[in-house]
């Protein structure tokens, strides 16, 4: 028999290899090449096949080099435990679980697959893969150290039921949750990744991109995650979130390098203790919060998230005009804080679109909501319509010219309304009567009548304010 001693006492019943107290299963590496010689793996691999047909999932102390694991559907969850495999593949598995345990392993890859829970935990891994995988309880990546993590094309198929009760709090199921990871280079969701697709061609499988969708989980947690600080890696992206449907947590992290989050869904997004070195991109990203997230969680993501780079925000959509205001805010900080005040200008012109949009959709009533109504109607005629607040110099300068070369003359000449040293009024004379009148010059050579002064008068203060606004935004662009 097998000298190896499982946890419980109890050893192994396998045969062992000649010139070894070791079964296949569980002789080391080095012993197994040295007495079985290149045909160790396939030795360790037809052992290993054998003993996953006579219906055996638990192993370990195991060392095994390239497994797949092949249209595989039990009752009893898969677990490898205290062992060291080089490569692992599960594709197309119905198993309610798959556990790793205190194990070092060269390549996770879950494709194709449907489990319960997936367990990683207390492991060495240097890539773990899941793709195109659907679990119904959770999917746990815990204490452990990973290289490399992609999650893509995965979705929580569960009723969404709660969990077990703990301390009077319900467990949601349906989560990811990486939490108090070492030595990650980057994590993946939904992210192209060519090598895997090689692996997967190798084992005769061929993945074909139309079948991509998006990860839809109840929740994305990434809590407690170490990520390598090699200078190298730096300046590349460690954190990329696409195409996911669901909630995302993010808390103690110190992200070195960039982070981005595409094409996602997000609801009631949290940030908590989040430090990003790099660059923090939000692209083609829709924000959904209830009132809960509105009221406790968005006032506090500017404390709570700090991005030492730039902070992107392009194309998103958001359920409030509060939450826009914020994520704005938090781009134009950045920018601003870098010396680029063009961007900056861009968000703050976002953010004061969103604050006003914000104070409109408030809960007042009666005659206070009608004041309100009105303010926001005077602050886009005045503030937004002539200059963007304050950082579109060329368009006062447009307002003026059209309003007084164009408009205004016209209003002239269908009115009739001005009178001048000739007899007839040619449209160059209204032209010269608008101008004189925009400017405050009036020379006197032609005066306004009838209804003509009342539009002389609204012509004469409109120009003042327009010069006054251009001058105002024009010393703010370039004296920044």
């Amino acid at each position: 028999m097998c000298e190896y001693v499982y946890e419980n006492g109890q050893k192994c019943r396998l045969k062992p290899v000649e010139g070894s107290k070791y079964c296949p299963l569980h002789i080391p590496y080095d012993e197994a090449e040295r007495l079985l010689g290149e045909s160790a793996g396939k030795v360790k691999g037809e052992a290993f096949q054998r003993r996953l047909k006579s219906g055996y999932t638990y192993f370990e102390g195991v060392y095994l080099y390239d497994v797949k694991i092949s249209e595989l559907k039990t009752e009893k969850p898969v677990v490898f435990k205290n062992s060291t495999i080089r490569t692992i593949l599960f594709d197309s598995v119905d198993v309610p679980g798959v556990t790793f345990y205190n194990s070092r392993v060269g390549r996770i890859i879950l494709f194709g697959s449907r489990v319960g829970t997936f367990l990683l935990q207390g492991s060495h891994v240097f890539g773990l893969n899941i793709l195109r995988a659907s679990f119904s309880n959770s999917i746990y990546i815990r204490d452990s150290s990973v290289r490399y993590v992609m999650i893509n094309s995965t979705e929580y198929v569960g009723t969404g039921e709660k969990g077990e009760e703990e301390y009077g709090e319900k467990k949601a199921l349906g989560r990811i949750e990486l939490s108090n990871l070492s030595d990650v280079r980057r994590i993946g969701i939904n992210v192209r990744y060519p090598l895997l697709k090689r692996i997967l061609e190798e084992h005769g499988i061929n993945p074909v991109s139309s079948s991509e969708r998006s990860v839809k989980v109840t929740d994305l947690v990434l809590r407690d995650i170490e990520f390598d600080q090699a200078t190298r890696f730096k300046r590349q992206i460690r954190l990329s979130v696409r195409r996911l449907h669901g909630g995302l947590v993010l808390e103690n992290l110190n992200i070195f390098g960039h982070a981005e989050v595409t094409g996602s869904w997000l609801r009631n997004p949290e940030f908590i203790h989040t430090r990003v070195m790099g660059n923090l991109i939000f692209r083609r990203t829709a924000f959904h919060g209830d009132f809960a997230w509105n009221s406790t969680v968005l006032p506090n993501i500017p404390v709570e998230l700090s991005v030492e780079g730039f902070v992107d925000v392009e194309n998103c959509r958001f359920s409030s005009p509060r939450a826009a205001e914020v994520f704005y805010r938090l781009a134009r900080i950045s920018w601003e804080r870098n010396g680029d005040f063009e961007r900056a200008d861009n968000y703050y012109y976002l953010e004061m679109v969103a604050k006003r949009n914000s104070r409109l959709g408030g809960r007042r009533k009666g005659v206070k909501r009608i004041f309100i109504k009105l303010e926001a109607v005077f602050e886009w005629l005045f503030a937004d319509l002539t200059c963007k607040y304050g950082t579109d110099w060329k368009r006062p300068i447009l307002i003026w010219l059209v309003a007084v070369n164009v408009f205004f003359p016209i209003l002239y000449i269908l009115t009739a309304s001005v009178e001048g040293l000739s007899s007839t009024m040619g449209i160059m004379d209204y032209e010269y009567f608008s101008i004189v009148t925009a400017t405050t010059l009036g020379y006197g050579d032609y005066h306004p009548i009838g209804v003509g002064r009342a539009i002389a008068s609204v012509e004469a203060l409109f120009g003042m304010f327009m010069w006054a606004v251009f001058l105002t935004v024009f010393a703010r662009k370039y004296m920044r």
